[in-house]
C-alpha cells in the first residue's frame, strides 16, 4: 500500500477505495444530458473543414470537429458479456471521433479567441450543431493565459476542456474521476495530433489556478470545472496579423471580464459532483503547486530541475533481458488514424502484428509532446511504458518494458507470465479482446511519486498523460489499418504483478488492446457527410429524368 504525507493524502485515500471498489449499481433515470448548450446565446457557424480560400474560423472548426464533434453514426448490435449477438433490433447512435468511458463525453470545450478570427469573446463549442456559443464578451485570451503557471504564452486561440462530472460519475460514481481525468488526456494527444496536421502549433497545460479559470469561464466549479488548457498559434493565414500601435484596446483584466454579463446555460443542469473520496482529491488538487497558486520558494524552474532529476528512476522497472524494438513502418503519420479509428466491442481477429506496425505505435506512444509537465519534449515524464506481446511477428511472447530512448525492449516476463493476465479480475468484454489481441500497451507510473512536488494535483496530471500515451498509440494503430479500445479494468493487481510491479511504487494506470479488427459484426460506422449539400441520397425531380442532391433546405427524405 502506498504510504502518504499530508501532501498527498486525498490521493491515497483515493488509491484505497478504488483498490476495494464493488460492482456497479447504475439508476439509468439519473443519466444527464450528454452534451450542453446556451440556447440564449449568439452562435457562430463553424465550417466543417479548413481549406485555403474558405473563411478565417476553418483550421478552429475542423480541429474542434476531430476533437469532439458529432462525426459518424454506428449501427450498433446489442451484444451479451462474451460478445454474442442477443438478436434484439440494433440501435443507431451518434459517434466521435475519440473514445470515452461508457460513451458519455464528460468533456466540454470553451474557445477563447479575437478579432479578426472571431468576435473578441469567450464561446463554448456546441458539438450537436458545430457552432460556438458566445458565453461572454470581450477578449479572454490574455486573462487566461495569464494563469498559466508556466508563464504567460503567445496564442492566437485558447481551448479550455472541463468536465461535467455527472455525466460519468451517475454509473462509475468515484472511479468516474479517474476515467475522466484519462479522457482529458485524450483529447489532448487528439487536439495535439489534429493541430499539427492543420500547422498549428499547439501546447498542453495542466498547472493553474482551477477557481481563476473556472469564474472566467462562468461555470461553479461543482458541476464543471476546468481540467487543461490547449493554447493555439494558427498558421499563416489562419492567424489574427499582428496589430500596429492603437490598432487594438489592451485587453479587459480578469476582473472586468468575469463582471460581465454571461450567458445562462440549458436546464435542467446536471447534479453537482457527488460529495466523497474523488470530490475530495479534485478539491486537494485545485492549485498547481502544494498548497499554493504560486511556485515554491526557488521558482518554477527549480521545481521542474529536480522532477527531471527524480524521474528517471522513479520509472524503471527491472529487466532481465534487452531487446532491440521493431523499426517503426513507413506508413500514414497518426493524424490518418483520426477519421480510422475504431474501438472494437467483438474482439480482435487473431492475426500476428507485424512488428514494424509495432514498432511504430511504440515509437508514436513514446514521443515527446508539448506541454507544461516537466520532461515531456522528449518524452512521457509520469509514465513509463510496459507492453505485453501477444502475437507479435518476430517479438518472444512475454511482458517487456519499452525505452523511448534507446527504442529497446527490456523483458520482465516471458509466456508463462502473460498468460496469467487473463486470469485477473476482468470484465467478460476484456477476456474476449485478449483471445483476439496482438499486443496490449500498459502505461505505468507512482501514482504519488511527485506529491512533493505538485502534491495531489500530481494524481490527474499522471492519469491525462496515460491517457493521452494510449490515444497516441491508438491513433498510429488506426493509421496502419489497426484497431485499439482501452479497458480499464485491466489495469489491476493481477497485471501488476505480471509486469513485476508488485511490492513496489509502480502502478498499472490504463490497459490499450490493439489487434486487427474484425471484418464483419456488430458494428457499422460511417463518416457523416463533411458538407451539408453532399448527395446522400438522390431524389428524383418531378417530370424529369434527373436527379439533384439533398440539401440542407429539403424537407423530404425518402
Amino acid at each position: 500500500m502506498h504510504q502518504t504525507t499530508e501532501t498527498g493524502a486525498a490521493t491515497g485515500r483515493y488509491l484505497a477505495a478504488m483498490r476495494n471498489r464493488g460492482p456497479l449499481s447504475i439508476d439509468w433515470a439519473a443519466a444527464p444530458t450528454r452534451h450542453k448548450r446556451y440556447p440564449g446565446a449568439g452562435r457562430v457557424p463553424l465550417p466543417w473543414t479548413a481549406t485555403a480560400d474558405g473563411p478565417a474560423p476553418g483550421p478552429l472548426g475542423e480541429l474542434l470537429r476531430d476533437l469532439l464533434g458529432v462525426t459518424r453514426l454506428v449501427w450498433s448490435h446489442h451484444l451479451g458479456d462474451g460478445g454474442e449477438p442477443l438478436g434484439r433490433p440494433p440501435m443507431l447512435l451518434t459517434g466521435r471521433p475519440a473514445p470515452s468511458g461508457g460513451g458519455l463525453y464528460p468533456i466540454e470545450a470553451y474557445v477563447a479567441a479575437g478579432a479578426p478570427l472571431l468576435p473578441a469573446a469567450l464561446y463554448h463549442y456546441d458539438p450537436v450543431h458545430h457552432v460556438l456559443e458566445n458565453v461572454r464578451a470581450g477578449d479572454h485570451v490574455p486573462a487566461l493565459t495569464g494563469l498559466l503557471a508556466d508563464g504567460p504564452a503567445a496564442a492566437d486561440v485558447v481551448i479550455v476542456l472541463t468536465a461535467v462530472f455527472w455525466r460519468s460519475m451517475f454509473k462509475y460514481g468515484d472511479f468516474g474521476y479517474r476515467l475522466i481525468c484519462q479522457e482529458t488526456g485524450v483529447l489532448i494527444a487528439q487536439a495535439l495530433t489534429v493541430g499539427g496536421r492543420l500547422g498549428a502549433a499547439a501546447r498542453a497545460h495542466l498547472r493553474f489556478p482551477d477557481a481563476e479559470v473556472d469564474r472566467l469561464l462562468a461555470i461553479d466549479g461543482a458541476r464543471e470545472a476546468t481540467l487543461a488548457v490547449l493554447t493555439l498559434t494558427l498558421p499563416p493565414g489562419g492567424a489574427p496579423p499582428p496589430s500596429g500601435p492603437g490598432e487594438r484596446p489592451a485587453p479587459p483584466l480578469a476582473g472586468e471580464l468575469t463582471a460581465r454579463p454571461a450567458a445562462e446555460e440549458s436546464r435542467p443542469r446536471p447534479r453537482a459532483m457527488p460529495d466523497g473520496l474523488a470530490a475530495a482529491l479534485h478539491r486537494a488538487a485545485a492549485s498547481p503547486f502544494p498548497g499554493s497558486s504560486a511556485p515554491p520558494e526557488g521558482g518554477l524552474q527549480e521545481l521542474d530541475r529536480a522532477w527531471n532529476a527524480a524521474a528517471p528512476e522513479e520509472l524503471r522497472p527491472r529487466a532481465s533481458r534487452t531487446l532491440p524494438a521493431p523499426d517503426p513502418a513507413t506508413g500514414p503519420p497518426p493524424a490518418a488514424g483520426v477519421a480510422r479509428r475504431t474501438s472494437p466491442a467483438a474482439g480482435y481477429r487473431p492475426v500476428p502484428l507485424e512488428g514494424g506496425a509495432l514498432g511504430a505505435i511504440l515509437a508514436a506512444a513514446g514521443g515527446g509532446y508539448p506541454a507544461d509537465l516537466p520532461g515531456t519534449a522528449t518524452g512521457p515524464a509520469a509514465t513509463a511504458l510496459c507492453l505485453l506481446s501477444l502475437r507479435v511477428d518476430g517479438l518472444p511472447r512475454g511482458a517487456y518494458w519499452y525505452d523511448p530512448a534507446g527504442h529497446l525492449l527490456h523483458e520482465l516476463t516471458g509466456e508463462t507470465g502473460v498468460e496469467t493476465v487473463a486470469t485477473g479480475k476482468l470484465l467478460a468484454n476484456t477476456r474476449v479482446a485478449l483471445r483476439g489481441a496482438a499486443a496490449v500497451l500498459v502505461p505505468v507510473g507512482d501514482p504519488v511519486a511527485g506529491a512533493r512536488l505538485f502534491g495531489d494535483r500530481w494524481y490527474r496530471m499522471q492519469q491525462m498523460e496515460a491517457g493521452l500515451v494510449a490515444q497516441r498509440a491508438a491513433l498510429s494503430a488506426a493509421a496502419l489499418g489497426l484497431a485499439a479500445r482501452i479497458h480499464s479494468d485491466g489495469a489491476n493487481e493481477t497485471t501488476d504483478e505480471v509486469l513485476g510491479l508488485a511490492g513496489g511504487p509502480l502502478r498499472s494506470l490504463s490497459f490499450l488492446a490493439l489487434g486487427t479488427p474484425p471484418t464483419g459484426g456488430p458494428l457499422l460506422a460511417r463518416p457523416i457527410p463533411h458538407l451539408v449539400n453532399e448527395e446522400v441520397m438522390p431524389t428524383p425531380v418531378a417530370g424529369t429524368d434527373n436527379v439533384r442532391p439533398i440539401t440542407e433546405g429539403d424537407t423530404h427524405v425518402q
